[in-house]
């Protein structure tokens, strides 16, 4: 009895006083910066910021868009505006992300008049309808990069009650692209 109760309290000091440990890969979290142009209805350039969360297939995408007409005859000129947050997951090198988004711009409101010759060369002035809604947006990011440095194509789209758009970029990322 003597030696079971020694033995008992030699094996409860032990497990009290030995520390158990394990040790998992440790990963960094990726975070990037993309800059880059392209079309919609109208041209587009687009600036993106996100962060890739470590030991998970999830992202954060900040992106800002701007859509507008360029070298029309009529002015205003067409112009959408989006700021938008997205949640998504990665994929290999694709990103698919959705989330929600504020859009803001210009549309043409009512005729007003035209200056020149309308025939030949003239433009048409029309009332500034400004707009401000809420949208939902998304993108599908395919990105290739070193460990600073990538190149990716992004398909992007928004879904809105003012003027809805989609539209496709080439973009310049830097950051911690890989690990």
């Amino acid at each position: 009895m003597r030696k079971s109760f020694t033995f008992c309290r030699a094996t409860m000091l032990i497990c009290l006083t030995a520390s158990i440990s394990y040790s998992q890969k440790s990963d960094s979290t990726n975070y990037w910066l993309g800059v880059g142009l392209g079309v919609s209805q109208f041209p587009s350039g687009m600036m993106a910021l996100g962060y890739e969360f470590a030991d998970k297939p999830t992202l954060l995408i900040a992106r800002y868009t701007d859509n507008r007409e360029l070298f029309s005859d009529n002015r205003p000129g067409i112009m959408a505006q989006e700021m938008a947050l997205l949640y998504g997951i990665k994929a290999g090198k694709f990103r698919f992300s959705t989330g929600v988004s504020t859009v803001w711009g210009v549309n043409r409101g009512k005729y007003l008049s035209t200056i020149g010759d309308p025939i030949l060369y003239g433009s048409n002035y029309y009332e500034p309808a400004r707009y401000l809604t809420v949208g939902l947006p998304g993108d599908i990011r395919f990105i290739t990069s070193t460990k600073d440095f990538g190149i990716g194509l992004t398909a992007f789209g928004n879904l809105n009650a003012r003027r809805s758009f989609v539209g496709l970029n080439l973009s310049l990322y830097v950051g911690q692209m890989k690990k």
